[in-house]
Order: C-alpha cells, then sequence, then structure tokens
C-alpha cells in the first residue's frame, strides 16, 4: 500500500508526485480508495520456528470482547492449530518456479477454506452482518449526518448508487474544473492515532508497517460495533471485495500465464502468513516473537481470517497516507516526519476517471481538500483519479480494472545469465541507467509499445564482446540506448528486434484467448448491462469473473499491439 497522493500544499511547488506516490484508491471501480498492496515483511511476516500443534492453554469458553461475549472456539482449536502450522510451513517455502508457485497457492487456499469453516461460529459474531449495497444505501443518510456533524464540507457532492461502481459520489449542481468540492477535516480522517493510548501499544513495535497497524485499528473499531465513534463510517463500508483475497481457486486459475498472477499469488501468501503468525503466537508459541503484543486482538478482539481478510482488503483499496501528528520512535530515530496510512471517510466514496491528482492534504489547517479535475453537470457521477498505475496493479489491490487506463502496461521480466562470460560488463552499462540484472520492465499501449527500459536491457543483452566494450568506454552515452532512434549496427539491431518479438510471442501465445473465453466474455458483459432491468439475477463471484476475463483481453491486446509493432521493425 502506500502509492497515495497526498501531498503538503507547501510541498506541491517543490515536489511533483512520483509515480509510486501517485496513486490514489479504489475498490470495484466502485468506492474509491487509494492504496495497493499490503505485502508487508516484517517480524510478522517470517516463519520463524517452533510451529508444533502445542494448543492454548488457559483459553476461557468464551472471550469478553468490549463487555460482548464470544465462542472461543475450544472445540476447533486442535484442528486450527494443525491448519495453521502447515500454512507456517508453506510459507516458508520459496517456490522455484510459477507451476510450484500455483500449487502452493492451492494448498494455502484449502487450508484457508477449512480454517474459515472452523472459524465460522467467530465469523458470526465479529463480522456482525454481511450487508448488501441496498442496505449499505439506507445507512449512507445517517453516515452523512455523522460526515456533516464532524466537519466534513461537501455542499455540492452527495452519495448515491451507480450501475456498475456500487456506490459513488454525485452532483447536486454544475461544478466547474478546480472547484474546491470537499474538505475532510484531521478528526475525521481514520489511523492507528485513533484509538486511545492502550489500543496505540498494540502497533508500538512496527512503527513503519503503517498499513498493517491500520487494518488492526479497523479490526478494533469493527468488532466494537455500536459502541465505536466510527460505526456510521464502518456501516457503509462493503462486506465483501473483489480483491483477488476473495478470489476462488477457478477464478485465480484464470489469471494464470498473465503478468498480474504472480503478483495477486504472492499477495494472498502474504496476507495468509501474517494471520498465522500472528495466530501462532496467541494460540501456539506465545513467546515466539515480538508479534505476541498484537495477541490481544485474538484474544480481547475475536479476530478471525474471514474479519482479517475484510479489513485488509478495506485499507488496500482505500487508503492513503497523511503526516503523522503523534511522535514515533524507532531505534531511537525519530520518524514524525514519515507518513501514516489512513482512511479518509466521505471522500473515498469517489469513485476513478483517468485524468490529474487534484486531492491533496493540507498541513496548515489539517485537513483533506478535494477540488474537481473536470467539468461535472448536477446529477452525474463525480469522478477523482487514483494516480499513474498498471491494471495489473489496480486488480490485484483494489479489485478492479480501467478499460481507458492511457498508463497501463504489462510488466516482462528479464535477467542477466550468471553463465555468461560478458555478464559484468552487461551488468555494467545497466547500472548506468539505473537497471538491475534482474528486472521486470513494460511494454506499453498504443503508440509507444516497447519502454525505453526494455529496449535497453535487450539490447545490452545483444551486444557482442566489441559492442559492450564500445559502450563501456563512456558510460555517460549509454542514455541513448534508451532512445528508439539511437545508432547502433544493423545486426545488433535486427538481434534486439527479433528477440523482442520472440519473447512477445511467447507470453502471448500463453495468453491466446480461445473462444469460450470470448462468449463468455459476451455473455457477462451482457448481464452487467441487463442488471437492474428484470434480467436473470447476477450469481456470487460474477463481478470476479468479469474482472479477470477484461483483464486477460486488455493484458492481450498491449501484448498483441507490441509484438506486431516488433515485427514491422525487424523488417526495417
Amino acid at each position: 500500500m502506500g502509492k497515495n497522493k497526498r501531498k503538503n500544499k507547501q510541498q506541491q511547488q517543490q515536489q511533483q508526485p512520483s509515480q509510486s506516490q501517485a496513486q490514489t484508491p479504489t475498490q470495484t471501480q466502485s468506492e474509491a480508495a487509494s492504496g495497493s498492496g499490503l505485502a508487508l515483511t516484517s517480524a510478522l511476516g517470517s516463519a520463524e520456528g517452533g510451529n508444533q500443534a502445542s494448543g492454548s492453554q488457559g483459553l476461557q469458553d468464551k472471550n469478553n470482547i468490549d463487555g460482548k461475549r464470544f465462542p472461543s472456539l475450544s472445540g476447533q482449536r486442535g484442528e486450527l492449530n494443525a491448519l495453521v502450522v502447515r500454512l507456517l510451513e508453506l510459507v516458508a517455502m520459496q517456490p522455484a518456479n510459477p507451476n510450484e508457485e500455483w500449487k502452493q497457492y492451492v494448498e494455502l487456499q484449502l487450508q484457508l477454506q477449512r480454517i474459515m469453516v472452523l472459524e465460522e461460529p467467530l465469523q458470526r459474531a465479529v463480522c456482525l452482518d454481511t450487508s448488501d449495497d441496498q442496505t449499505r444505501l439506507a445507512k449512507v443518510n445517517a453516515f452523512s449526518e455523522w460526515a456533516k456533524a464532524g466537519g466534513v464540507k461537501s455542499d455540492c457532492l452527495e452519495i448515491a448508487v451507480f450501475p456498475g461502481y456500487q456506490l459513488g459520489l454525485r452532483a447536486t449542481q454544475d461544478i466547474a474544473a478546480e472547484q474546491p468540492v470537499l474538505s475532510v477535516p484531521r478528526t475525521l480522517i481514520f489511523s492507528e492515532e485513533h484509538l486511545p493510548e492502550t489500543d496505540r501499544k498494540l502497533f508500538c513495535n512496527f512503527p513503519l508497517l503503517t498499513n498493517f497497524n491500520l487494518a488492526y485499528a479497523l479490526v478494533i473499531e469493527k468488532v466494537r460495533g455500536p459502541d465505536s465513534v466510527w460505526r456510521p463510517y464502518i456501516d457503509v463500508l462493503p462486506a465483501r471485495y473483489n480483491t483477488v483475497l476473495y478470489f476462488t481457486i477457478e477464478q485465480m486459475q484464470r489469471l494464470r500465464g498473465t503478468a498480474a498472477c504472480t503478483s495477486a499469488l504472492r499477495q494472498c501468501r502474504v496476507i495468509a502468513r501474517q494471520y498465522a503468525n500472528m495466530y501462532k503466537c496467541v494460540h501456539i508459541r506465545p513467546e515466539a516473537s515480538s508479534a505476541s503484543s498484537m495477541g490481544v486482538l485474538f484474544t480481547q478482539h475475536g479476530l478471525c481470517y474471514e474479519l482479517y481478510r475484510w479489513a485488509v482488503s478495506t485499507v488496500m483499496t482505500r487508503q492513503n497516507l497523511v503526516p503523522r501528528e503523534l511522535q514515533a520512535i524507532e531505534d531511537g530515530d525519530d520518524l514524525s516526519q514519515l507518513p501514516i496510512s489512513a482512511l479518509i471517510p466521505y471522500w473515498d466514496m469517489a469513485n476513478h476517471r483517468p485524468g490529474k491528482i487534484t486531492s491533496y492534504y493540507d498541513s496548515g489547517v489539517h485537513q483533506m481538500d478535494c477540488t474537481a479535475q473536470e467539468d461535472c453537470k448536477a446529477g452525474e457521477q463525480f469522478f477523482i483519479y487514483y494516480g499513474d498505475r498498471s491494471n495489473a496493479d489496480l486488480l490485484v489491490h483494489n479489485g478492479f480494472i480501467d478499460v481507458n487506463n492511457r498508463k497501463d502496461y504489462v510488466k516482462i521480466r528479464l535477467g542477466l545469465g550468471q553463465s555468461d562470460p560478458l555478464v559484468e560488463q552487461r551488468a555494467k552499462i545497466l547500472a548506468r541507467l539505473n537497471i538491475e540484472r534482474k528486472a521486470e520492465l513494460r511494454v506499453l499501449p498504443a503508440p509507444e509499445y516497447i519502454s525505453g527500459e526494455l529496449l535497453a536491457f535487450v539490447r545490452v543483452f545483444n551486444m557482442s564482446a566489441d559492442q559492450l566494450e564500445h559502450w563501456g568506454s563512456d558510460l555517460e552515452r549509454a542514455v541513448d540506448l534508451l532512445h528508439i532512434d539511437c545508432a547502433l549496427e544493423t545486426d545488433h539491431e535486427t538481434r534486439t528486434w527479433q528477440y523482442l518479438y520472440q519473447r512477445l510471442k511467447l507470453l502471448l501465445g500463453v495468453l491466446e484467448a480461445t473462444c469460450k473465453e470470448s462468449e463468455e466474455l459476451q455473455q457477462l458483459e451482457q448481464l452487467q448491462l441487463t442488471e437492474g432491468q428484470g434480467a436473470k439475477e447476477k450469481q456470487p463471484g460474477q463481478d470476479i469473473d468479469l474482472l479477470v476475463v477484461q483483464y486477460r483481453r486488455l493484458e492481450r491486446r498491449i501484448l498483441a499491439d507490441a509484438l506486431q509493432y516488433a515485427q514491422e521493425r525487424c523488417k526495417v
């Protein structure tokens, strides 16, 4: 996570948002969010030893949570412990290839499915409700009144339902481009800093993992239910998401061979590892690591995997970075200048449309301000821009794609061979271009097709010893390799484009669509168009089915166009 765009107005003139900071949020192209993945590595992300299923001791039959009593699952504890131990064993293995990675994912999902079955009594108690869109809409008035009373200013916007988007923001009057439309005070921006001091102590071991801390702060407030001051906001959050944490094995199978698949599998593995480590620190080896301080989330806040993936998905799809207000220290270093992950109520109901970033945090008045990126007529949906992100990133971390994404790309993994006797000379030139020996490089939509970094890597990869000596003797000229019109020997350039052609052809072959997929896409799109018009009711998971098939089609288009371009360059 952390690909957000809230910046100090005082910093705007000196520093434009970088690509990694430029993203703003969303979910299924429904409500906005601004995050990327909760891909954390930490004490919780390592599968340390001692995974014996020793069983928990001294647990009461019921846990008392804020005056409520929740099932302790004592009858299921032995099997749960064994399942979690197996999870830890699985995530400790580093897959050697895509096939092993897939097999690991399938087994992880089967373990998690069984865990969720055993945890079902706790799920019913702590997840509180499974509200659908209409139930959420019924709670919008209470949320809007809560937001207004808390200081949210938005006289020209209201929350409404939009087909294909779930909830969004609708203009109540004509809005001009660059017109201020929304402000949210810091007191209504949710972060770990809003928890009581006793709860904030849970996060003292992980001051840098602010997205992780935000997810657990959300767990605490979710379980508090009506006692939480954030209840009106939590009531209008989705009960489920379209993030990869909610994919079935069959749905994930459809991503195999795409640029998004490995990222999706890793995301699922990381979240499973986090949950398993947290569980272990409470129920298996309470003294195993510093993460044991977070065990209160199980013993006092009824944490289960269903609740955890909901909280993680909420943060992945909606979080943004804002300045810290409370001091944070790690190893004697003051971290107060580093931002903190947060949820921004009301603003995060805005959906995404390509454009420009128009939302910034103003430290002078301690609030988030949003202006319109374009004209918007009364009654139309009001959009914001989530930043420059590929559809693979949006799919994995936000659960939607942008079919008009002008910043889309497909990653290709390339690397120098260690057995290559010229590997050091090649690496030296690539280092001058800030390209790693093993890199993920971009295939772009038309009309660019091939990124400068990808082109340069392949050019260096195909250089002879004499060519490497020539380019290595004057590294200042190496930047010319990034440009399509770089002066190179004809045979060298031919080898470069032939290599790209063969690589793209191979990738496209994996993605070649079948007639069945095309027919399935048409059926799913027709169902979406007729939704709410007396058509057959949409089945659970069909949003994800459509999402995955659309993503494959967009990736295939980028690769096919680039392949044709490479073929034409081979003939030049």
